[in-house]
């Protein structure tokens, strides 16, 4: 105990009830209940928020007696039992005697106030006779409490009263002091989520290394690997879940019905644009530090393209006779492939599907353009673009197998079968792709995808007043949905032109990292986009599941899918082989492209005729041969692996089932997280709750 206040006999505050009843007081029952039902407990009846909306306006909420405890461990606690708040002698002893100890006590009271509210509202839930509902841990409560509180009331400044305290018969204020700032750490515009997870293919982003040695400096690797990055996102414009464009097709009513049966979740393009835009702000930061900048690398619907099977050397196939043509979506996607497509068939001098002359023309198109524009943003995207098919030709084909086939490894699985005419296919075995090539991207979608909505980079905030990439984009998610949480986002964007510069603010931020967490409404509409991206997902990954018991090495009826194929993650045994080769192409091409635009020498070779060289049948070239068997004799376990049939199949199975799961738990929270905002958002229920004879507040019953 500090014996210098041994006097001490009893604190009186109000500090957190008044700021609690003057922000309820600022904003309707539906904002209110948004901004605090997550805070005590998302599946608490909105009921219990317009009660205590109400009690607050009215001043009729009840606020907690407080106690001076001479043996208390913490600055605060809340009883449960007695409704007291008890508050440390210590504490409050600091608090007289120093200044900047007012501030602690402050949070602490606060803390205390919060669970006492959310004891009544557990308490009034039960009064209605309702289910218990899981509800977040004290610890959890206090700390959103504090954060949602002071983020939204006016900015705190010193000078305040948080308490009055009675010492030898005699009432002395407690008021505010705001500690200096300078000595604590502050975190500015995080929305403190930690999970920093992102999409490790094969091997894409490491072409950077591989030009480096070449003379592509660091800002010329990311400007190159941006065109790369951008073919893998443009996947998710796909035509299972963009929303039919006006007048797109002539089959409008067969879509109509996939909508209303559920087959076909609505997301709009532009919107899902707007979500790779912000995967672009998020992972190439660097490049957009200036407006310049900004606008080169700004992703539109041109840019960013939909998925077209050729980008990637996906065989362009659909085994459902029933699907809808997808350009009845949108003009740019591409026409259905059905089995018998005359691209399906074998180029005979060529020894590979005929599918595959349209990747490599892509490539040339864009190696072409790239030569053109030279080396700026958008010859380095361009070239990027071309680099992505040349590297998807080793992960994505059975060059792999054959190469080890050719080498003498005739056991490896190359999931074609045996052509015996020559006049069909001048090797016996055709290169060929898989199908349903868009797993690549489910990792990101499995993935949170909030993650990647939020910035954590160390660049400034927006100043008052300015609206940052961020707010803009995550505006256009919000368009068309319901007014409401625009109204919400706009509310946190003043409350965060109303904080800055703010020293309680950034006090605040440093001792509880207080984060500035936009609206709920940001939460709301990555659900949105979750949602249907998710459930696509899960649908392609069932597709897989589905395809893994036929033997397309064997059965010449069964084609082979992109997961019996891919080498895109080292689940894969032959995915380290698949980066070796990748790389060496990527180093010769980058090698040539480079002495094009540089001008310093032609002994490379024209960056089109080097790549050219590369997508061939592995029968028809010996480049990669001392590699592929320098590899095999290193890890000839894995060789073994590519084997069996039934070793690939688990390998398989697993990591379709592993996503699987992931994918499933992420959509139940999604579709969760959007039944209790429209719960909210339901202007019907508040029209029905928010009756002047709803009676007293169930805890008070």
């Amino acid at each position: 105990m500090n014996d210098q206040h041994p006097d001490l006999s009893s604190l009186n505050s109000t500090f957190a009830l008044d700021h609690f009843a003057e922000l309820a007081s600022s904003m309707d029952v539906q904002m209110f209940t948004h901004l605090f039902r997550p805070v005590f407990g998302s599946r608490l009846p909105p009921a219990l928020f317009m009660h205590l909306h109400k009690e607050l306006i009215a001043k009729a909420f009840s606020n907690p007696p407080c106690q001076i405890n001479q043996d208390s461990d913490r600055p605060c606690t809340y009883d449960s039992q007695t409704g007291l708040i008890q508050v440390q002698h210590d504490a409050v002893a600091r608090a007289i005697d120093e200044p900047a100890a007012t501030a602690p006590l402050m949070i602490a009271l606060l803390g205390a106030f919060a669970l006492h509210v959310q004891h009544l509202l557990l308490r009034g839930s039960t009064a209605l006779g309702l289910p218990e509902v899981e509800t977040p841990g004290a610890e959890a409560v206090k700390a959103d409490f504090v954060r949602t509180l002071l983020f939204y009331t006016k900015p705190l400044t010193s000078g305040g009263t948080i308490a009055t305290v009675t010492e030898a018969g005699t009432e002395h204020q407690l008021t505010l002091s705001i500690p200096d700032s300078s000595q604590y750490r502050v975190n500015r515009f995080s929305a403190g989520r930690g999970d920093k997870n992102a999409r490790h293919s094969y091997g894409h982003q490491s072409i950077e290394d591989v030009l480096e040695a070449v003379g592509f400096d660091e800002a010329q690797r990311q400007a190159i690997y941006f065109g790369n990055w951008l073919r893998d996102y443009s996947q998710l414009i796909d035509p299972k879940i963009v929303q039919p464009q006006e007048n797109a097709g002539v089959d409008t009513a067969q879509i109509l019905q996939a909508i209303i049966s559920g087959n076909l979740p609505r997301v709009s393009r532009e919107k899902l644009t707007a979500i790779v835009d912000l995967f672009g702000l998020k992972a190439f930061q660097a490049l957009q530090q200036t407006p310049e900048g900004r606008e080169n690398y700004r992703v539109t619907p041109k840019m960013l393209g939909v998925y077209r099977a050729h980008e990637h050397i996906d065989n362009p196939t659909t085994l459902d006779r029933e699907a809808f043509d997808p350009r009845s979506i949108d003009p740019e996607f591409t026409a259905l492939v059905l089995p018998e497509h005359v691209a399906n068939k074998v180029l005979p001098k060529r020894s590979m599907k005929r599918y595959i002359r349209r990747p490599l023309a892509y490539m040339v198109k864009q190696l072409e353009a790239a030569k053109k524009e030279g080396m700026t943003a958008t010859g380095m995207r361009l070239f990027g673009e071309a680099l992505h098919v040349l590297e998807d030709y080793f992960a994505h084909s059975n060059f792999i197998e054959l190469s080890l086939r050719k080498l003498g490894h005739g056991e490896v699985l190359v999931w074609a079968p045996r052509i015996e005419s020559r006049e069909e296919s001048r090797h016996d075995i055709p290169v060929i792709t898989g199908m349903f090539g868009a797993l690549d991207i489910v990792g990101s979608v499995s993935d949170p995808l909030a993650n990647l909505l939020y910035t954590d980079n160390d660049a400034p905030p927006p100043k008052a007043g300015e609206r940052s990439d961020f707010d803009n984009v995550m505006l256009i998610l919000l368009k068309d949905e319901d007014p409401f949480l625009v109204k919400a986002y706009e509310l946190y964007l003043n409350a965060r032109d109303g904080i800055r510069g703010s020293a309680a603010y950034e006090w605040l931020q440093g001792v509880i990292q207080i984060a500035e967490v936009p609206s709920k409404a940001v939460d709301y509409a990555s659900n949105l986009i979750k949602k249907p991206l998710l459930k696509w997902a899960g649908d392609h990954i069932a597709t897989l599941q589905h395809h893994l018991g036929g033997d397309p090495n064997q059965d010449a009826s069964i084609m082979a899918t992109h997961s019996q194929l891919a080498k895109d993650h080292d689940t894969h045994p032959f995915h380290g082989l698949a980066v070796l080769l990748a790389a060496l192409a990527v180093r010769d091409v980058g090698r040539a492209m480079y002495q094009h635009w540089t001008s310093t020498g032609t002994e490379a070779g024209d960056p089109r005729e080097v790549a050219e060289r590369f997508m061939v049948h592995p029968n028809d070239a010996e480049w990669f041969e001392q590699t592929v068997d320098k590899w095999a004799r290193e890890n000839p376990e894995k060789v073994e692996q590519g084997k069996s049939l039934e070793t690939l199949r688990q390998l398989q199975r697993d990591e379709l089932e592993r996503a699987l799961k992931a994918i499933k738990s992420r959509l139940d929270e999604a579709v969760k997280h959007i039944e209790e905002i429209e719960e909210i958002t339901d202007t019907s229920y508040w029209d029905i709750v928010n009756l002047p004879d709803a009676g007293p507040a169930p805890w008070s019953r």
